[in-house]
């Protein structure tokens, strides 16, 4: 039997190439060099609403990656 893939995406800023992140501390949003430092969406959904959300405050919508 063939499990499902389990698709993860993040967003990455289209002009540094960084990941965004919510920091532990303040949760603020920040950015990390790697995918697997990055806040991780279980659903592509979610991910296109949080980058566009984002873009209306950052002034740059992030693009949605999905990583395996």
């Amino acid at each position: 039997m063939l499990l499902p893939r389990i698709e993860r995406f993040v967003l990455r800023s289209p002009k540094a190439g960084t990941y965004f992140r919510v920091n532990e501390v303040d949760q603020g949003i920040e950015r990390v060099a790697t995918p697997e430092s990055a806040w991780t969406f279980h659903s592509h959904e979610g991910a296109v609403t949080h980058a566009l959300l984002m873009g209306q405050v950052l002034g740059e919508t992030p693009d949605v990656v999905m990583i395996r």
